[in-house]
């Protein structure tokens, strides 16, 4: 059997995600593919692992990292981890995130998944979570994406026989499509730059229709800003606007209960929140980029992120027709069924058993 460890950093770096959602549901089924994981983290902030009944090693389970403790304890799991290593001496390592300060003292072939190259294309300066060496020294690479892999060609020149693309898994629900539906449209995570919030807010202020009808409700962790509060303000919709933060079964309600479910990205490594939504019946309308057309293909409405007017009249149209959503909701359905968990694990397993076989 494989032996693998996966290292700490997206559970001290991630409270909630899709990334470290991610970790966890692989590890939950390598065993019935000859793979023994395990997780190293001293220290966890992350709800998915805190109550995640995967095999683990965590030893203080905390809701937030105290203030000017990061760095300390970052470095804390480091030396447990090396430590453990040492001792557990396992066939490989997985990255569940980018790891620099790690990898130096590492004598065990890793892989390294790279979720998106959003901060080298939008010049995110992020020392801690530097990416070339760790792509330069990994033994092999797992993208999310076919867009992911090209973008990590493009800008790192890494050869493409490292990289093996594994597209990401989505839990499909049985849910029946609800005549119930509430006012309300749905954005989740942050709401940043590339994220392109502030053209969702422009269109519902420039909507009579939404401004007198509808809600946005924006599900995550980040109250709004000074700035998003100005211009909601300005706009006059700061009513119509609604931050709600919580656990999965909490959003998974709001997926539930939303009319329309809208993102607005200029980047994105994979679309795991749409392929959510889709799974809980909930129409989905997208920015028309390269990788929402790879992963979402015909399931969405898309349109310009750049074009406030295109998106409102989209917005609109399908909020005025329960047959375009309906149309939408059973595409959303079909669409969810190409990405089953079973098949992202089956073909990580398969890239473990490469790497030993070419030792």
């Amino acid at each position: 059997m494989i032996k693998i460890f996966f290292e700490h950093s997206i559970f001290l770096h991630q409270k909630n995600g899709g990334i470290s959602n991610y970790i966890i549901k692989i590890n939950e089924k390598l065993k019935n593919y000859n793979v023994d994981p395990k997780i190293i983290s001293l220290i966890s902030i992350n709800n998915f692992l805190n109550n995640s009944k995967v095999k683990k090693n965590v030893i203080l389970k905390l809701k937030i990292i105290p203030k000017f403790c990061r760095k300390f304890f970052f470095l804390l799991n480091d030396l447990f981890f090396l430590i453990y290593l040492k001792f557990s001496k396992p066939d490989l390592v997985h990255f569940s995130y980018y790891n620099n300060n790690l990898m130096k003292f590492l004598k065990v072939p890793y892989v390294l998944t790279v979720y998106d190259l959003i901060s080298e294309r939008f010049d995110i300066q992020n020392n801690q979570f530097d990416k070339k060496n760790l792509i330069t020294n990994a033994k092999h690479i797992i993208c999310i994406s076919n867009f992911t892999k090209s973008e990590l060609i493009d800008i790192y020149e890494v050869s493409p026989y490292k990289i093996s693309v594994i597209h990401l898994g989505v839990d499909k629900k049985k849910n029946e499509i609800r005549n119930n539906k509430q006012n309300f449209i749905l954005f989740v995570g942050d709401r940043g730059r590339y994220k392109n919030f502030e053209k969702l807010i422009e269109c519902f202020g420039n909507s009579e229709y939404l401004k007198q009808n509808f809600n946005i409700v924006c599900f995550g962790d980040n109250k709004f800003s000074k700035k998003e509060k100005r211009k909601l303000d300005n706009l006059n919709i700061e009513k119509n606007f609604l931050h709600v933060k919580g656990d999965n079964k909490k959003l998974e309600e709001y997926y539930k209960k939303a009319s329309l479910f809208v993102s607005l990205s200029l980047m994105e490594g994979f679309g795991l929140t749409p392929l959510e939504a889709m799974s809980f019946n909930c129409p989905v309308i997208c920015s028309d980029i390269p990788v929402f057309r790879e992963i979402l293909g015909n399931s969405c409405e898309y349109v310009d992120p750049l074009d406030v007017n295109n998106i409102k009249i989209k917005i609109e149209t399908i909020l005025k027709s329960k047959n375009e959503q309906k149309r939408l909701i059973e595409l959303g359905q079909k669409k969810v069924t190409e990405y089953p968990w079973e098949k992202c694990i089956a073909e990580t397993s398969k890239i473990y058993e490469k790497i030993l076989n070419e030792k």
